[in-house]
């Protein structure tokens, strides 16, 4: 009886042994690989037709101005010979022809400068600051999203960072009134995310961010104002704004403003920074339940710092 009693009892270490063991695998060992199932893209934003047609009639109908200017003042020389009474002498016919060229001469300057001015508006250098808006679009290649938090491993305190390139979105910036500027939806892949550690990944992407699963692959920032934005902008300005907008992680969403950064380096070029920091709890973030992690902190900073190109309509 005491003998079967025993048997029981080391029946029962054994299957919780068991039992820790498979959980240890099911949070470390699945997650799958953490390779995207699809190339990272976002909705695209698009210019109004508006802004597409500058309206080229203006310089023809200048130019067909400053043209007919000259004709009326040649018209003008030719006419002023009267004294036609001192005609009757034979070198009179001989200045005559003088004044033809001359008046010919005139028109042919003025339409010089009309021709020279023209160009200028095609004349915009590199260097000089769009006037109309423009479409930009973020480069993955040269982007990168992140997320910081503190925990307890192993007994030291530990900056735990994890990165991805996979981050897609489009906005527009109305140079002439920036105001008007809009964020489209941005898109990034959570499940391509690294640490340092790759049993912390599966981690993550099996019980935290649950992000091998389909449903829970991307997340979301869906853009609702802008504030703080200036009048204008020029070429290597760092401009400070906010943007506030709902971040969808898994299936909670919730309201977070960024503190965003952004340089217009070149027309076709833009480069900045948004950070904000969220609560693990407000999106249910629950770390697993590890012997070497002692503790990890509340908050978590999320950052993305990002490269975006002109895209021509």
């Amino acid at each position: 009886m005491r003998g079967g009693l025993v048997r029981w009892l080391v029946v029962a270490a054994l299957l919780g042994v068991v039992i820790a063991g498979v959980a240890y695998l099911v949070v470390f060992i699945t997650g799958g690989t953490g390779e995207a199932s699809e190339p990272i893209s976002a909705p695209r934003l698009a210019l109004p037709t508006a802004t597409a047609a500058p309206p080229t009639p203006t310089p023809i109908r200048v130019s067909e101005v400053r043209l007919s200017t000259p004709t009326a003042q040649a018209a003008t020389p030719a006419a002023t010979p009267p004294p036609t009474a001192a005609a009757t002498r034979a070198p009179a016919a001989t200045p005559a022809a003088t004044p033809t060229p001359v008046a010919t001469a005139t028109p042919a300057a003025t339409p010089t400068p009309v021709a020279t001015a023209a160009p200028v508006a095609t004349e915009a250098p590199a260097g000089d600051v769009p006037t109309s808006a423009v479409l930009y679009r973020i480069v993955p290649e040269e982007s990168e999203v992140r997320f910081e938090i503190d925990e307890i491993l192993r007994g030291a305190p530990t900056l735990v960072v994890g990165t991805t390139n996979q981050v897609a979105g489009d906005f527009i910036i109305d140079f002439a009134d920036l105001a008007a500027s809009q964020l489209g939806t941005m898109r990034i892949n959570v499940r391509t995310l690294r640490t340092d550690e790759e049993r912390r990944d599966r981690a993550i992407r099996s019980r935290i961010l649950e992000s091998a699963s389909d449903q829970y692959e991307f997340t979301t920032f869906e853009p609702v104002r802008l504030n703080g934005l200036p009048g204008s902008i020029e070429l290597g300005q760092i401009v400070v704004f906010q943007i506030v907008g709902n971040l969808a992680i898994r299936d909670i969403t919730r309201e977070v403003t960024f503190l965003a950064e952004l340089t217009v380096v070149s027309p076709d070029r833009v480069e900045g920074t948004a950070v904000t920091t969220i609560l693990r709890e407000d999106y249910s973030l629950t770390i697993p339940n590890v012997p070497f992690v002692a503790s990890v902190d509340e908050d978590v900073l999320l950052a993305i710092t990002f490269v975006a190109v002109a895209v021509p309509q």
